[in-house]
């Protein structure tokens, strides 16, 4: 059915004034865009003709280029169009999307911490000793801070303070605990230690967090 379309097809993307190729719009035959310009999914028109898609026509034209060259988004924009890749059945567009974004975000923290080697270097070492599945690693910026988190906490499954690997670094390195915690945090996920809880203390000063981590899923 899709000889009912046009080869080049001009497009009102939420008010935004588009044109493409036909074989651009069906490239993926089993997405929403291919159902939409093969007559499988009536689609309206605007009073100029125009094929009418109602989103944002300035995050769409980045599942265009997308489709015509295979281009990822900017960072900025890369949440916005992983969204619409879910909408419009783009899996192909989803997964290195997120994949990306991901890295520049860890781009991002891993500058705010000059010595994050050397932190990574210290809880491999000590991950070496554990002995429970769950373990806490607790980051803090002021040494009054140490008895964080307290024996009474119930977000371990083993309350023992042996299982908690401490990391104490210099107040002015950088602005949030929480930073470090999530740039181990994704490095860890490579050994199989994933994440399931963080917490902070001290909120007035942000000088302490802690994250549980388990070995294993």
């Amino acid at each position: 059915m899709s000889s009912s379309f046009p080869a080049v097809v001009d497009l009102n993307v939420g008010g935004r004034h588009l044109t493409t190729s036909l074989s651009t719009l069906t490239k993926y035959p089993d997405s929403m865009l291919a159902a939409m310009f093969s007559g499988r999914h009536p689609i309206a028109k605007d009073k100029d003709g125009r094929y009418f898609i109602d989103v944002d026509g300035d995050v769409f034209v980045h599942v265009l280029n997308f489709l015509r060259f295979g281009k990822m988004p900017p960072p900025e924009r890369a949440s916005e169009v992983n969204e619409y890749a879910d909408y419009f059945g783009l899996q192909e567009l989803k997964a290195p999307i997120t994949e990306d974004f991901n890295k520049v975000i860890y781009g991002i923290w891993k500058e705010k911490v000059p010595n994050y080697q050397g932190y990574w270097v210290e809880v491999k070492r000590q991950i070496g000793d554990r002995t429970s599945k769950y373990f806490y690693i607790y980051v803090g910026t002021s040494r009054s801070c140490v008895e964080y988190p307290r024996r009474s906490t119930m977000l371990l499954h083993d309350p023992g303070m042996n299982n908690i690997i401490r990391l104490h670094v210099p107040r002015d390195e950088f602005t949030h605990p929480t930073v470090l915690l999530n740039l181990l945090a994704k490095d860890l996920e490579k050994m199989n230690i994933f994440t399931d809880y963080c917490e902070t203390g001290c909120v007035n000063c942000t000088c302490q967090a802690a994250m549980r981590f388990k070995i294993g899923r």
